[in-house]
């Protein structure tokens, strides 16, 4: 959770992890903080926009 103080893009949030794929990262780790509103989407009208990025809701 720290780490996505600033916002972080899938890439990046899957290589801190150590994740090799972005859709595993995605849906085991980033979703069900999405979902527990732990995290929040910095574009959440385009949440399959390649610009999104995810950040730790405080």
């Amino acid at each position: 959770m720290a780490f996505c103080h600033e916002p972080k893009t899938r890439q990046e949030i899957a290589a801190f992890l150590g994740v090799k794929t972005v859709f595993y990262a995605m849906q085991h780790y980033v979703q069900p903080l999405l979902a527990a509103e732990k995290l929040a989407m910095t574009i959440p009208e385009k949440p399959k926009s390649r610009n999104q990025k995810y950040y730790t809701v405080r």
